[in-house]
């Protein structure tokens, strides 16, 4: 009865985690859609102290293939 009892405690704790890991991406999913539609304007805002301290006509350059994509998701 012991060992019963042991073991539903554990499903127990599996099954909150999964509630907590399905709300936490979940919650995730929903800021990345919020934040998607202004992803350039908050993009451009947080490079500007960056733009700001080139060199007059300089500019920032991607560094690997992926970059000019994943730069802007990781922003937003």
């Amino acid at each position: 009865m012991e060992e019963s009892s042991g073991v539903q405690e554990f499903i127990t704790h599996l099954v909150e985690l999964r509630t907590r890991l399905i709300r936490a991406v979940g919650s995730v999913f929903v800021v990345f859609l919020c934040l998607l539609p202004i992803a350039n304007r908050l993009y451009t805002w947080l490079a500007l102290p960056l733009l700001k301290k080139m060199p007059m006509g300089g500019h920032m350059i991607a560094t690997e293939v992926t970059t000019p994509f994943f730069v802007p998701m990781k922003v937003a």
